[in-house]
């Protein structure tokens, strides 16, 4: 597959995510007693039909993991809608610009507050 299937108007497909993107983000961490704030940044590549694979030193309440890698999957709709997990317990709802170019997600595990957009860098 590959950028040979292009993503059309209105239309997403699972392909047209490849390349390098980059993300930046913060959020909340949320329990039911007090709130620790987060914040994440890092890179992932997407083959357009594979998992995500990725690495992003999250910081939680200003501890930092460093060179925390991630892997996930995602699931694409025609209309450019779709889901994120990352590792096991992290889930989103996926938003993805018909080119392929862009996408933003929001966290929808209960007790976390984040929602990210990534910018392709590379096409490869």
């Amino acid at each position: 597959m590959g950028d040979t299937t292009a993503a059309q108007p209105g239309w997403a497909y699972s392909t047209a995510l490849t390349g390098t993107y980059l993300f930046a983000s913060w959020g909340l961490s949320v329990s039911a007693t007090s709130s620790q704030p987060l914040a994440f940044a890092g890179s992932e590549r997407c083959d357009g039909s594979g998992p995500r694979k990725g690495i992003s030193p999250p910081s939680l309440n200003g501890t930092i993991t460093r060179d925390s890698s991630f892997t996930g999957t995602r699931t694409i709709a025609k209309n450019c809608t779709g889901t994120l997990t990352v590792g096991a317990s992290l889930h989103f709802d996926l938003y993805i610009a018909p080119s392929g170019d862009s996408f933003a997600y929001v966290q929808t595990d209960p007790g976390s507050v984040s929602a990210t957009t990534e910018q392709r860098a590379t096409r490869v």
